[in-house]
């Protein structure tokens, strides 16, 4: 049987404090010893806007036990979950809103967060034995590098004629760049959250820029990390089934072009410092291109995983920030350079296409 629970996070609450010590009592080695499948997510309620904690339990021999041990947990914790033995078909995808859809999306978004759960629940681990915030913050770094590189591992870009790895890297990179600035001109004062990025960066850039450095070849791991490497074959693994989905039509881009945000608004879209109108290949590649439809799903995963560990949404644009700038200074080209490269690579495969029989 499975079991699906849903808390809600009150107000004043803190979500590290409460839902974090939580998942980790309940994801336990002696808990999931006892089921089969998890998961949990940290999102909001697509009819209530609320932030809710969605949590997922298959292979429940027992699922009344399973709702009981869950429930008294919560309230240990300063929760209250709403559970239920439901089929998983029933239950909202855990990625609703990072706009794809398909007949194939819903169970490839729950098969992605079982899969990333243990490795979530050993990161939560790892930083409450630690005790030491910054180095918690390193590991997430680490991974969100590391994340760009397993996406790469398998990818057909590696068979575009005069690139390497190493040119390749840079442009999976490029995104979270392109992340931080389609939040930038949106906060209350850019220059000041610009200012508060910077400060951080002078922390932990040049661990950073080094990791990523580390990440330039394939064949090397660039640390020894458990977690890490569970990550990679995670997004390894997936990556070319997603993709294989989304040629097939069993996943799809539902997310919102800029024709629909100009539509939507009635005129053009004001461009950011790095966001212009793109080419047609590169508008191609980024809404249509199959593989880079599994990285851009496989990246959504991760930014929620992120959530769910704790992490706000500011902090996501930060650790974007750090990454985009180390990728720059360590490749030595800046954001517009990388965004010419990338036209540039969108031609080339566009060129390979029309040429392969």
């Amino acid at each position: 049987m499975h079991v699906f629970a849903t808390i809600t996070q009150a107000n004043g609450s803190n979500f590290k404090e409460t839902c974090v010590p939580l998942i980790r009592a309940l994801f336990s080695r002696s808990r999931t010893a006892g089921h089969g499948p998890y998961y949990f997510v940290r999102t909001w309620d697509a009819r209530t806007s609320a932030d809710v904690l969605h949590i997922s339990i298959d292979g429940t021999a027992e699922p009344d036990h399973t709702i009981a041990d869950l429930q008294r947990l919560a309230r240990e914790h300063g929760c209250t979950a709403e559970a239920a033995a439901t089929p998983a078909e029933n239950t909202p995808s855990p990625l609703w809103n990072a706009g794809f859809s398909g007949r194939g999306f819903s169970d490839s978004s729950r098969r992605l967060f079982q899969k990333a759960a243990p490795i979530l629940v050993a990161h939560l681990n790892r930083s409450e034995q630690a005790k030491d915030p910054l180095a918690s913050t390193l590991d997430v770094l680490r991974l969100m590098a590391a994340h760009s590189r397993a996406t790469l591992l398998g990818s057909p870009q590696r068979e575009i004629e005069r690139y390497e790895f190493r040119d390749l890297l840079p442009l999976r990179l490029l995104s979270y760049r392109s992340h931080y600035e389609a939040v930038y001109l949106r906060t209350k004062d850019p220059d000041s959250f610009e200012a508060a990025c910077s400060r951080f960066y002078e922390q932990v850039g040049p661990t950073v820029r080094e990791f990523i450095e580390q990440c330039g070849g394939p064949d090397t791991a660039p640390m020894p990390d458990p977690l890490l490497e569970q990550w990679t074959e995670l997004a390894t693994s997936e990556s070319r089934q997603l993709a294989d989905d989304f040629a097939s039509g069993a996943l799809v881009n539902s997310g919102q072009t800029l024709e629909d945000l100009e539509r939507k608004q009635g005129g053009p879209v004001a461009p950011t410092r790095f966001h212009i109108p793109p080419i047609p290949e590169t508008e191609h590649l980024i809404q249509r291109d199959p593989d880079f439809m599994a990285f851009r799903l496989l990246t959504s995963l991760m930014y929620s995983c992120l959530y769910s560990l704790g992490f706000s949404l500011a902090e996501r644009y930060v650790f974007c920030y750090v990454l985009a700038r180390a990728n720059e200074e360590a490749c030595g080209k800046s954001m517009t350079d990388l965004r010419d490269d990338l036209d540039a690579l969108a031609k080339a495969i566009t060129a390979a296409h029309s040429t392969t029989p």
